[in-house]
């Protein structure tokens, strides 16, 4: 089988592309042919099996040009006709196309050129780009989850980007660019949701769409360690993207309030605001995954405030793999993975007081954090190689139903 993998980076800098470059390694391992396609990023020096094919540009955030940032975000030509190039010299009957992210910098254009070659298209739908114009389904200045049904015109009308009105317009007019020029979600021929939550919400918002949607959550490919005891154990920190909608101000406030050390790990729009406005707090900034990881190793606990609905939570899957309590908001898909009293804590979303209450207690009961990050530690890995076995067996199905093969 030929595998296309679309994938705005070829680097990576969040959950969807690590799961896009772990994914099309496993495929490599099992004999497909894989063809990493990106618009973006630097491909990395051992290959992995994995042919990498990147054009080079920058993210539509990081084009310093911004007319042409504004433009190739809406279609980029370039990256239409470069998979052009490449689909004509694959066969139709065994390349399946597996789209991953696509908003940053390849746009809706890669979904068109690959509808009109007629080669099957699979899409994993890390976020809700798919149904929404902000790809969050959330109001940024009221910062609650968007009620409006996508491209409506209550939506249209109404100002809930993270920037200016004019963004919005801009979002709106690519979003429907995207659907009826570039046939998204209406061309794929699957849909991956990456947890039931997520599969509800989309479902919920774009009813009308005929395109069979399957569960296949995501998981992190980790190696296991040795549970580290709670005397070496230290902090309650957030680790992640540093960006409003993640309740990252939230985490900071409750941590003052219950008069706990801040750290913060990550990057992100916001961060040059938090630093300014909580100079008291530990701002590690971007660092490598390793050094996360080491991190998370040390800590007592982890904070998910995330003010929107997350698709999935990987910062909270990747928790549990070292043995640490995830303290979480009540509500999206990190909720599901944490058992409130068990593995973690959930507190109301939004509440500072509650999050605050939350923090204090595992601060001052090191020995019940351990004992709740033993229970998440020994419940991830109780099937992990076999849950990782079944998940990529999983995507190859969804492969070959794509292409009319047996399962």
């Amino acid at each position: 089988m030929n595998i296309v993998v679309l994938n705005d980076t070829c680097e990576v800098d969040g959950g969807a592309a690590m799961i896009a470059i772990e994914d099309a390694r496993e495929m490599a391992k099992r004999g497909h042919r894989v063809i990493f396609f990106s618009a973006c990023g630097q491909p990395p020096a051992e290959s992995g099996g994995i042919e990498w094919f990147s054009l080079g540009q920058r993210t539509i955030l990081d084009e310093s040009n911004r007319l042409l940032a504004m433009w190739r975000g809406l279609w980029n030509h370039a990256a239409r006709a470069a998979l052009q190039d490449l689909l004509l010299t694959l066969p139709r009957d065994s390349t399946v196309v597996h789209l991953h992210s696509w908003s940053k910098a390849l746009s809706g254009s890669v979904v068109a050129v690959t509808r009109r070659l007629n080669y099957r298209l699979v899409c994993t739908l890390h976020d809700y780009f798919v149904v929404c114009p902000n790809g969050g389904l959330y109001d940024y200045p009221t910062r609650r989850v968007c009620t409006l049904r996508p491209m409506s015109v209550k939506c249209v009308a109404r100002n809930c980007d993270s920037r200016a009105r004019a963004h919005k317009i801009w979002r709106v007019l690519r979003q429907w660019i995207w659907r009826h020029a570039a046939g998204i979600p209406s061309g794929f021929d699957r849909m991956i949701a990456v947890s039931g939550f997520s599969a509800q919400k989309i479902a919920e918002r774009f009813s009308d769409c005929s395109v069979p949607m399957e569960v296949i959550e995501n998981l992190p490919r980790v190696h296991r360690s040795a549970l580290r005891p709670s005397a070496q154990r230290n902090s309650i920190i957030y680790a992640g993207r540093v960006a409003a909608e993640k309740g990252v101000d939230l985490y900071l406030q409750a941590c003052s309030i219950a008069a706990v050390p801040a750290e913060v790990w990550g990057d992100g729009p916001v961060l040059p605001q938090l630093k300014a406005a909580w100079p008291m707090a530990h701002f590690a900034g971007w660092v490598q995954p390793a050094a996360l990881r080491a991190r998370l190793e040390q800590a007592l606990a982890l904070v998910v405030p995330s003010l929107w609905y997350e698709t999935y939570g990987m910062v909270a899957a990747e928790a549990a793999a070292v043995g640490i309590p995830v303290i979480v908001s009540d509500h999206g898909a990190p909720a599901a993975l944490v058992e409130n009293g068990v593995t973690g804590l959930h507190f109301r979303v939004g509440d500072a007081t509650d999050l605050a209450e939350k923090v204090a207690l595992l601060n001052k009961d090191p020995q019940l954090a351990h004992s709740m990050g033993q229970a998440a530690y020994e419940r991830f890995w109780r099937d992990y190689d076999a849950r990782c076995h079944q998940r990529i067996e999983q995507i190859e199905t969804c492969y070959r139903k794509s292409l009319g093969l047996a399962a």
